[in-house]
């Protein structure tokens, strides 16, 4: 399971935390980040090594390392195979089974994602890897052990169990739970890229067409963008201002815990602690306070845009830009605005911090 590091002429045990690159029609996710932080802070622990792995075609794969590069200093365990063009649990499994059987790592972390949940189970099985899924949290403890959280019922309950990494493990992790680590490295030395080449049988499953997801269908941790309304919004009649704005900006429809408490939205949008975690590169909350409970589950969106009667309100101290008015005057004449403004190109510098009275 472990690498032998003999370099200074004694055997030492070296643990390999390995984390499966996430992409995502060809492009490097946030969540890949978000699991290397998990890695290397587990790897220092463990006084191991965080190493990648990325799957890809000799099409998409250039364009991959281009951007992951400059932006690591692991070990890039690279996969390139016709097969792997599109995402396929037949073409993963054979990928992933080969370069874990060469690696040996001790522990694997990739994401609870739709495709993480299909082939992680069957990975973990035809390896005889121990298999957690769901996690939030994993730290070593003495004894060469692991404390992992991890939740089960629908969110409902929190799981604890200690793991000896006698045995290596598969952990799917929840995104938007951890920081990422900083998308940039001052590193003059580019990551050490080590191909592993093998045959993989075409799958049995051909990909015919993408078809975008349905924003309002969408799962809220999956959505680029999200217009999330609170108690403010009035009711539940009243939540149609919010739809018609995530309708104009292409966006999924969120809540606050009070609003999902007092039935005008269904459970599956809430955010917050007891909710779900995101990390949208947009998230709009409209008549939402901020209790800190909410904010857990949105502060690491990459804009966050606030609207509120009260302009002391706690959703402020985190939004990128905020507004002091009545949603139901400003939000119709919002929407309008970027209904005509459709196809314009907004300008990618982070918004500063600012209150502003509508």
């Amino acid at each position: 399971m472990p690498e032998l590091d003999n370099s200074d002429n004694t055997l030492a045990v070296v643990p390999i935390i390995a984390v499966l690159v996430e992409t995502h029609w060809g492009k490097i996710q946030r969540l890949t980040y978000e699991l290397l932080s998990d890695a290397r802070k587990l790897a220092a622990s463990l006084k191991g090594k965080a190493e990648l792995i990325l799957l890809g075609s000799p099409q998409i794969v250039p364009s991959m390392v281009g951007d992951l590069a400059p932006k690591v200093t692991e070990t890039i365990n690279l996969i390139e195979n016709d097969a792997l063009g599109e995402f396929s649990t037949e073409g993963y499994l054979g990928a992933l089974s080969a370069v874990l059987n060469s690696l040996r790592p001790s522990v694997l972390f990739l994401g609870a994602t739709a495709n993480g949940r299909d082939f992680a189970p069957r990975l973990a099985a035809r390896l005889r890897y121990a298999y957690f899924p769901h996690c939030l949290l994993v730290k070593a403890l003495p004894g060469n052990c692991l404390e992992i959280t991890r939740v089960t019922h629908g969110g409902r309950v929190h799981v604890l169990t200690n793991w000896s990494l006698i045995k290596p493990i598969i952990l799917s992790m929840r995104s938007g739970v951890a920081d990422a680590v900083a998308l940039s490295t001052k590193d003059p030395r580019p990551p050490d890229i080590r191909a592993h080449s093998m045959n993989i049988s075409a799958s049995h499953v051909r990909i015919k067409a993408r078809i975008p997801a349905n924003p309002g269908t969408q799962d809220i941790r999956e959505a680029e963008r999200l217009v999330s309304g609170g108690k403010g919004v009035g009711g539940k009649e009243e939540f149609v201002l919010i739809r018609e704005l995530a309708d104009a900006l292409g966006a999924g429809v969120a809540a606050s815990r009070a609003a999902v408490d007092l039935g005008w939205i269904e459970y599956a949008r809430q955010v917050g602690q007891t909710g779900k975690a995101v990390t949208p590169r947009l998230y709009l909350a409209a008549g939402i306070s901020g209790a800190s409970h909410h904010l857990a589950g949105m502060r690491d969106s990459q804009k966050i845009v606030a609207l509120n009667t009260d302009r002391k309100a706690p959703i402020f101290t985190v939004a990128h830009l905020g507004a002091v008015g009545d949603l139901h005057q400003v939000l119709p004449r919002l929407t309008q605005k970027i209904k005509t403004l459709k196809g314009g190109r907004g300008s990618d510098k982070p918004a500063s911090h600012s209150v502003a009275e509508i």
